[in-house]
């Protein structure tokens, strides 16, 4: 972390109109001095700034640019350029920015729940550099756990705070502490019998507000259509496990519906159906169904700018580094999954899997 003070003592120095002599003169130094700490060739010295504060009419924080925290629109600034550092050169080079981030701002909530999101949202691309990929996604899961329980603890917005818990549920699970994340569910608050974000958008109806009522709905749409879908995957989950066949086969048809219906990632969809097929030991189907999950994977751009449901709720497009990082650990997961055993040597699965490693290499 650099210091920028050389560029608030020559600010601060010129609209009060003094020159270097005469701000050296009232402090004790010399002139080279003031210009050295204005060219940031060196710093002044501890025991200065207090005086060198007062005669340039600032407080000492203001001459070190002191903040305990980031602005609102200075940490989505920084957000961004860690998504940058992430995509672009990798993820230990994104952890080492959001470290050096974390050593600045050690006592901000905000930002640690940002760093902690991003390292699980970046998750594939150090998996796919791993010698053991488990070992890893524990090893950063209990990272992002410890940022997350830190963010809550630091956070004062109740929101913030309800999306740390959230997220330290998560995490825990993914680690299998049940104990400790049902702990955490059992302390949330009750839900809301009434939706304050449908009562605004019942207002701005009223109001003839029509675009940030439209706005609200389809942030409503896509959301219920998320919650929809996990259930959706659970119930197929359950189904599977329980051996009910046609109960699984009509929430995975439900499920890909959706999809279908509000122009969505199809991918997860056949991913369900395949996992359904091979239950049922139905080599066919698996393998006219993987190739079309891997024609999926090829296409999928998670883009939704043009559908017109959400092209004005989505925040953030995915990166093509991004869309091939998850290719690569999809590419991982079918290699190391047995399950494709019984298929792994017909021609159409090696051929449509080198389709996706060609993809891969070629970085489309």
């Amino acid at each position: 972390m650099s210091l920028q003070i050389g560029q608030t003592i020559l600010a601060a120095r010129r609209a009060k109109g003094l020159t270097q002599e005469a701000l050296a003169g009232m402090i004790g130094v010399t002139a080279a001095a003031v210009s050295k700490w204005e060219t940031a060739s060196s710093y002044p010295d501890i025991t200065l700034l207090p005086p060198l504060a007062r005669a340039l009419g600032l407080t000492t924080d203001e001459l070190l640019a002191f903040q305990t925290a980031p602005t609102a629109e200075e940490l989505r600034i920084l957000s961004d350029r860690l998504r940058c550092i992430f995509d672009e050169q990798g993820f230990d080079a994104g952890c080492t920015a959001a470290d050096d981030l974390l050593r600045e701002y050690p006592t901000c909530g905000s930002l640690k729940l940002t760093v902690g999101s991003l390292y699980y949202h970046y998750i594939a691309s150090a998996l796919n550099n791993a010698a053991d990929a488990t070992q890893t996604a524990e090893d950063i899961s209990i990272r992002c756990l410890s940022l997350f329980e830190q963010g809550e603890q630091q956070c004062t917005e109740t929101g913030e705070k309800l999306m740390a818990k959230s997220l330290r549920i998560n995490m825990l699970t993914m680690l299998g502490r049940y104990e400790e994340a049902e702990a955490l569910i059992d302390s949330l608050p009750q839900k809301l019998i009434v939706d304050p974000e449908q009562l605004r958008l019942g207002l701005h109806l009223a109001q003839d507000r029509l675009e940030e009522a439209a706005q609200l709905a389809h942030r409503a749409l896509l959301t219920h259509l998320g919650e929809t879908s996990t259930a959706l995957m659970s119930l197929t989950t359950v189904s599977r496990r329980c051996g009910d066949f046609a109960a699984a086969h009509l929430y995975v048809q439900t499920y890909r519906a959706l999809d279908a219906l509000f122009g969505t990632d199809s991918s997860n969809g056949l991913l369900l159906e395949i996992m359904l097929a091979q239950d049922e030991h139905d080599n066919a189907r698996t393998l006219d169904l993987f190739e079309q999950y891997i024609e999926a994977q090829l296409s999928r751009t998670l883009n939704y700018c043009d559908n017109p449901y959400f092209s004005d709720v989505q925040t953030q497009v995915p990166s093509a580094n991004e869309l091939n990082e998850m290719r690569q650990l999809t590419l991982r997961a079918i290699e190391e999954d047995e399950r494709y055993d019984p298929i792994r040597q017909e021609p159409r699965f090696q051929a449509a899997l080198n389709r996706l490693k060609t993809a891969i290499s070629s970085g489309r």
